[in-house]
């Protein structure tokens, strides 16, 4: 029940006040109306762009730059954030269309590179000596204790190498200063030869794929080592060892991002999540050949051999939890094929196809000239075409 001082208050209440407070409600609900119209506004013309560039396909496409006339066999390319990398018998060099950023020779006759995000690392198979650069050019030159066999860089300049020593393999850690973290010979650990290996991003994390002979049986297992404090008191820094692969032979292994590690089998795939420890988080049987394997961080896909050659190529393509997003054809007898952004980038000699992850064609076009690469650069479905005649920067249109 209100007070009597209440009922007063409000009696005297003047008349132009009240007449004041619904004008100010009046205008509060106007210009909450108007900015909800506004915000709609803006969600449907975003959902109507989304659209348009979602169903939006081209049919040609321009020459933005010519980068370089003439033969274009001793190149090989490598993507490299919103530049490339461009490695021949000269050495290696950071481009920006036909901009050089940076340039390193050296002669290298059996190249390693590997790329993680800023850092690029590159070695000579069989040689002691890993020259690791970022998008500044040279940062370090390491030396392994024993030949090199395969490496692999984190993105602070940490370098992974398989290395050989008589009967014994290695793995050695070394930071770009050539300080050496962590060295273990694989055979007296009883893993077995290392095959593949892959160091997260933070150059944490390292995943093995080690092929051993068990009971007359070929076998792979694979394995995770921790550098950081979660690893220090386990024995060797092994977190988790898995050999669920029986006949199965695991030639790739790879971080495709800095929690989750993806094996390549011949007929089983395995998405692993490492934050800490590694579990299994989802795999696969394959029941048919695969041809080619492609991923990113968003993406992991396969393309399988035809039953018979009048078919076309199946692919799979998952999202890293392991949901399939792609189940479909790939009809052209294709050369490459590789995964930039949302986007399958698909070639042989003569035919280029841009096709999205979920299967929409969004450009196909026959080149005169061989086609040797393509390279996504820029996004904006802007590429490095790499002919037998030339290197061009185009945009599809």
């Amino acid at each position: 029940m209100k007070s009597i001082v209440e009922l007063i208050k409000r009696e005297k209440e003047p008349e132009h006040d009240k007449e004041y407070v619904n004008k100010l409600k009046s205008h509060k609900y106007k210009k909450l109306k108007r900015n909800l119209i506004i915000v709609a506004v803006i969600v449907i013309a975003f959902i109507g762009v989304y659209l348009y560039n979602l169903n939006k396909t081209y049919d040609d496409y321009s020459i933005d730059e010519n980068i370089l006339s003439g033969d274009t066999t001793k190149f090989k390319f490598y993507e490299y954030g919103e530049y490339y990398l461009r490695y021949s018998d000269d050495g290696l060099a950071c481009m920006y269309g036909s901009e050089t950023i940076w340039n390193q020779a050296f002669e290298m006759k059996q190249p390693l590179i590997d790329i993680c995000k800023d850092y690029v690392a590159i070695a000579e198979q069989k040689t002691n000596t890993i020259y690791i650069f970022n998008k500044e050019g040279l940062q370090g030159k390491i030396e392994t204790s024993y030949p090199i066999i395969n490496i692999e860089v984190a993105n602070q300049g940490v370098v992974a190498a398989i290395t050989e020593e008589k009967d014994t393999n290695n793995i050695e850690l070394i930071d770009k200063n050539g300080t050496l973290l962590a060295r273990g010979q694989t055979v007296l650990s009883g893993d077995g030869c290392p095959i593949d290996i892959s160091l997260s991003e933070d150059g944490t994390k390292l995943v093995v794929s080690y092929l051993y002979v068990s009971g007359g049986i070929t076998q792979t297992r694979v394995v995770f080592y921790n550098y950081s404090e979660v690893g220090k008191n386990e024995v060797d820094r092994i977190v988790g060892g898995f050999n669920q692969y029986k006949t199965t032979i695991v030639p790739k292994v790879e971080f495709v991002t800095n929690d989750i590690a993806v094996a390549f089998g011949d007929d089983m795939l395995t998405i692993y999540s490492i934050k800490q420890k590694p579990s299994i988080l989802k795999e696969f049987e394959l029941e048919r050949e695969v041809r080619s394997i492609f991923y990113n961080e968003k993406y992991i896909g396969l393309v399988f051999e035809p039953e018979n050659l009048d078919n076309p190529y199946i692919a799979n393509i998952y999202n890293l939890d392991g949901d399939i997003v792609f189940n479909g054809e790939i009809t052209l007898e294709y050369n490459n094929i590789k995964i930039d952004g949302n986007n399958l980038l698909i070639y042989n000699d003569d035919t280029f196809i841009v096709q999205t992850v979920k299967g929409n064609e969004k450009f196909k076009k026959d080149i005169e000239e061989n086609i040797k690469d393509v390279i996504g650069f820029e996004g904006g479905y802007t590429y490095i075409l790499v002919t037998s005649e030339s290197i061009d920067k185009i945009k599809l249109k």
